[in-house]
């Protein structure tokens, strides 16, 4: 066959496999360029061939030793050019393995010409397919041009399904289930969206959109939608019919913030604006909330748990000690009734003791002091939060 055939052919072989096992090839082009070299690679045995008009001081010793089609369209010289090029494998798998698909296409289409080739060389049989003569291809014939272009609108029918990450890629993309979009995001190396159809589990709405995925299990996504964090899964707030995930070229970006007896002025001033936060915090005491929780902060007495929350949502708690107020007061009628105690004592006959006076006077020195701390007295938090910070949508 002819070069161009062999070219398209050796692209379609390298596009195939590479799409079943889901590697890039369209944005590769150093892995082009050696499916492309590997095609034609084995024509090298003849200095009327494209390839030997390139490479003459190649191409006419092997045809002098060897004849056209014999041990360059063999397995014996493809096992030899698997390890001539084993550095390559070190360097760019992707290019190793093209180089050598290409090679052996180049090998089986001209299986299908009406000599065919001897495969196993030094062993003088020819290898064939179609067992008859009538059915294979003569280098050159209006039968090759037409093989030509169906291999060339082969190609063009694979280039979507690369373009979409592969065989298995695709063919979740067409499922558009949750688990599949699940093993889609697993898969993702970098920031992913969510495309969905389905209903609002409360309203039965219809719902349409994307969102950037913040994090994911099966059947069951958190994602930004409409700048709010929303749940999309089978027991989300999306009832889904139908989801995707479409890979972005953005990075993930996730901040770890690691804090120790932080106030919580501090804390709120450490997070990026536009971040989400997930994480739990311990409180150095009881407190409360100066505002109600939401479905992305859990509140406890002694601690806070974020999922996804917003700096604003955050910010809004400014969570004090508990009941201060009212230890304050408890404390202030102690230091009255001491008072009281203490006057009574100081004029009662016979004297108490000076010692007992002492300590009375002791216990409400301390008194004051608690309620002097109490009033200064600001929470502090200990814990460990990872920010997410996603990218722009658009």
């Amino acid at each position: 066959m002819t070069a161009p055939t062999h070219i398209a052919f050796g692209l379609l072989t390298v596009a195939g496999s590479f799409s079943f096992f889901s590697l890039p090839l369209h944005r590769n082009l150093p892995a082009v360029t050696c499916a492309i070299i590997g095609s034609v690679l084995p024509d090298v045995d003849s200095p009327n061939s494209y390839i030997g008009r390139v490479l003459p001081y190649a191409s006419i010793p092997i045809e002098k030793q060897w004849g056209h089609r014999t041990i360059t369209h063999s397995l014996l010289c493809l096992f030899a050019l698997s390890v001539m090029t084993w550095p390559l494998l070190i360097w760019q798998p992707a290019c190793y393995a093209a180089v050598l698909l290409g090679y052996m296409s180049h090998i089986v289409a001209d299986c299908a010409t009406k000599s065919g080739v001897p495969v196993f060389y030094p062993h003088p049989a020819a290898c064939v397919f179609p067992g008859s003569a009538k059915y294979r291809i003569k280098t050159g014939s209006p039968g090759e041009g037409i093989l030509l272009i169906g291999l060339l609108l082969m190609l063009l029918i694979f280039m979507p399904i690369l373009h979409m990450g592969g065989i298995w890629k695709s063919f979740r993309y067409l499922m558009a289930t949750p688990s599949a979009a699940y093993a889609d995001y697993r898969s993702a190396d970098t920031e992913t969206i969510l495309t969905f159809e389905g209903r609002w589990r409360h309203t039965r709405e219809h719902v349409r959109g994307e969102g950037v995925i913040l994090d994911a299990r099966p059947a069951m996504f958190w994602i930004i939608y409409n700048g709010q964090v929303q749940t999309c899964g089978e027991h989300g707030a999306i009832l889904p019919d139908k989801v995707r995930v479409r890979e972005t070229d953005r990075p993930v970006q996730v901040q770890m913030l690691q804090l120790k007896d932080k106030t919580y002025e501090q804390l709120v001033n450490q997070l990026p604006e536009n971040s989400f936060v997930s994480g739990q915090l311990k409180a150095s005491d009881t407190f409360s909330p100066g505002h109600e929780a939401t479905s992305t902060i859990t509140i406890t007495p002694r601690s806070l748990k974020f999922q996804f929350a917003r700096k604003g949502d955050i910010s809004r708690l400014q969570p004090v000690l508990q009941n201060l107020s009212e230890r304050i007061k408890k404390l202030s009628e102690e230091i009255w009734r001491i008072r009281e105690k203490l006057e009574t004592a100081k004029m009662a006959y016979p004297p108490i003791h000076y010692l007992e006076l002492r300590r009375m006077e002791q216990e409400l020195t301390e008194k004051k002091q608690k309620i002097e701390t109490l009033k200064r007295t600001q929470m502090r938090f200990s814990g460990t939060l990872f920010i997410r910070i996603p990218g722009d949508m658009s």
